[in-house]
């Protein structure tokens, strides 16, 4: 995650403290920015300001760590970084067209100073002409008290400008936070998004994530985009902002709105490929496993449930199948696809899968004279922890097939596992 430019302590207006610098110069800090990249439009939509400083060498490095320090005093820091912030919004307002600027606040020095939560900032907007509503507050979590947290995103919102919640998914940044705090924007834990861009359960977990925050109305960011797989990650996670060096780096200066355009549309492009490729990949799956799934209700229906070959249903991803009645009462047992053959499971006869969301999805079907056959969306087995899907079909009136088939494990799973439920027509053949 980026360093903080301008935590909290700025925005204590009525301090019984004076910010005294005693060993540090804020004139050797400054602000930096590095654009936000709005998805759709491929425009740079704003910046996050960082804060940068000079090391014993020259080199322009991070300065974000001084906030966290515990030998650098606290006016030391409070000096520094109204310095930092007063400059970063200088520099913003010159240009009238670099959309939003998002300026970090650190709840941990909530409790530092006493007193009101009159926001220094807003007396920086209002001298400095710049509509609140282009301004992002970005508030880094570090387990600070939700009730002082929840007065000054108030007071902020009152003022017009907008709250963002940095590195959800982890740590105290919660479900707690998000109906309390009710952020405009929501930027993803940095790590969880890396480890999802791989798979596996931590793309489930993301996902589960960025759909939590979507349906709680924000939008999301995903920072520290380097790669041409993380971006495509993040189209999957819905985003609607991206920033990283895959696009452009923290700089001194602001740049024109369309600098990354012809990236943007480039990576567009090659995610509309590879999932064209995927989805074609699936539905071909699909329509085997379909075919699959006529054979077995045929088998099925001439009571020989054992009868079809071990290497088709391998070959398929094929992990059980089963007989449920009705009303979602599992009344066979579990046909296991092993190496060894297929074996009888009785373990789950009795369970009811009426709460599976493909289930009403058939029913409702059957209930219309419309017989389809369903495939649920991909879910993670419990037994096998893979990745899977069931299909599922009237036999009779009363009696459904179902059949659990692997899904490939790729993070590049989302157009099934959070959209809707799919349906095949079935003939009577």
């Amino acid at each position: 995650m980026a360093h903080p430019a301008v935590p909290l302590n700025s925005e204590q207006n009525n301090s019984p403290q004076k910010p005294v610098a005693i060993g540090l110069n804020p004139d050797a800090y400054f602000p930096w920015y590095q654009p936000l990249i709005h998805v759709a439009s491929g425009q740079i939509a704003g910046y996050e300001a960082l804060a940068r400083t000079r090391n014993k060498d020259g080199e322009m490095v991070s300065a974000g760590a001084i906030f966290n320090d515990k030998m650098i005093s606290f006016p030391d820091k409070l000096c520094i970084d109204r310095a930092l912030r007063k400059q970063a919004l200088e520099r913003f307002a010159e240009q009238k067209d670099a959309g939003f600027i998002s300026l970090n606040i650190s709840p941990d020095w909530l409790q530092q100073i006493p007193g009101s939560h009159s926001s220094m900032t807003l007396k920086m907007l209002d001298s400095l002409d710049i509509d609140p509503s282009r301004v992002v507050m970005e508030i880094t979590e570090h387990g600070a008290d939700i009730q002082g947290l929840k007065r000054l995103v108030n007071e902020y919102h009152k003022a017009g400008l907008k709250i963002a919640i940095d590195d959800f998914g982890a740590g105290a940044s919660q479900l707690d936070r998000v109906l309390e705090l009710d952020p405009d924007i929501i930027k993803l834990d940095m790590k969880l998004f890396k480890q999802g861009t791989l798979g596996g359960s931590h793309g489930d977990a993301l996902l589960s994530v960025t759909s939590l925050a979507q349906k709680a109305g924000s939008e999301i960011v995903c920072e520290g985009v380097e790669t041409e797989q993380e971006f495509h990650f993040g189209l999957e996670c819905g985003a609607h902002y991206m920033q990283g060096w895959l696009f452009e780096a923290a700089a001194p200066g602001l740049l024109p709105k369309n600098a990354c355009l012809e990236r943007v549309n480039q990576l567009r492009k090659s995610y509309l490929a590879r999932k064209t490729v995927r989805l074609s990949d699936a539905m071909l799956h699909n329509i085997q496993v379909k075919d699959m799934v006529y054979r077995l209700r045929s088998s099925v229906m001439a009571n020989r449930p054992d009868s079809i070959e071990l290497s088709k249903l391998k070959e398929l991803g094929v992990i059980r199948y089963y007989l449920c009645d009705g009303g979602g009462t599992q009344r066979s047992a579990n046909f296991e696809v092993t190496d060894h053959g297929i074996e009888a499971n009785p373990g789950s006869l009795g369970y009811n899968w009426s709460h599976r969301p493909y289930f009403p999805t058939l029913v409702a079907l059957k209930q219309i004279k419309q017989q389809r056959m369903v495939v649920s969306p991909i879910y993670r087995d419990t037994n096998t922890l893979q990745l899977c899907k069931t299909f599922g079909i009237f036999l009779t009136p009363e009696e459904v097939l179902l059949v659990d088939v692997k899904a490939e494990d790729t993070a590049l799973f989302a157009e099934t596992s959070r959209s809707h439920v799919s349906q095949f027509n079935v003939s009577n053949g």
